[in-house]
């Protein structure tokens, strides 16, 4: 066994209690079988934990395969979001957009009874909502603002919408926050929240720069 870890084995863990209590006298029986029982939870606890994060990590990178410029920087992430949500009349690439979310990523739809209602990516994504296009759609990406520590970022995204790439007359304009994470070697978007600017609540000047 030299230079290998042993793998969790509970036998193991009943013969070194037996060693141990043959060689205790009955003032430290107890805090010895207060040990074991803790040590055996541990191991067990860890065990579990590792092989759920490794059978997560392998599940990421198995179902989210991702065009890798999309996915390596965070400008690379958030040009694939926006080219993911825009287009000609016909089908949006959903499993493009898809592949730039981790597992379980949500996507903040709109407000309903005056509270923020979510849907998940992987169902959102493919709905024909998502996934229609009944004109030329075209979202672009005006200003950003980046906060980034290690491998996390949340990113400010202006965005105006027109019917053509290069339009700048837009129709609609609003703000997309989104959060990141970076993990197995990419980018991945953890959520996104957005609202269009109106009237009554139109965009800041520094939400423009």
């Amino acid at each position: 066994m030299s230079g290998e870890t042993a793998a969790f084995d509970p036998k193991r863990i009943k013969i070194y209690r037996k060693v141990f209590f043959a060689h205790a006298d009955s003032r430290c029986s107890m805090a010895l079988n207060v040990f074991w029982t803790k040590a055996n939870h541990i191991l067990k606890t860890n065990c579990f934990v590792l092989l759920v994060f490794a059978t997560t990590t392998v599940s990421l990178a198995q179902d989210r395969a991702a065009n890798s410029d999309d996915v390596a920087t965070i400008d690379g992430l958030i040009n694939a979001y926006y080219e993911s949500v825009s287009g000609h009349p016909g089908k949006r690439d959903g499993e493009r957009m898809l592949s730039l979310f981790v597992e379980g990523g949500k996507i903040r739809i709109g407000l309903t009874g005056g509270k923020p209602t979510h849907e998940l990516a992987e169902e959102y994504l493919r709905t024909e909502r998502f996934l229609t296009i009944s004109e030329d759609f075209f979202e672009r990406e005006i200003a950003r603002d980046t906060q980034k520590f290690r491998d996390m970022a949340n990113v400010i995204s202006t965005y105006g919408i027109s019917d053509a790439v290069e339009n700048t007359n837009y129709t609609a304009r609003g703000v997309t926050v989104f959060q990141l994470v970076r993990h197995t070697g990419r980018w991945w978007i953890v959520s996104t929240m957005y609202q269009r600017e109106s009237e009554e609540f139109p965009l800041p000047a520094e939400l423009l720069d």
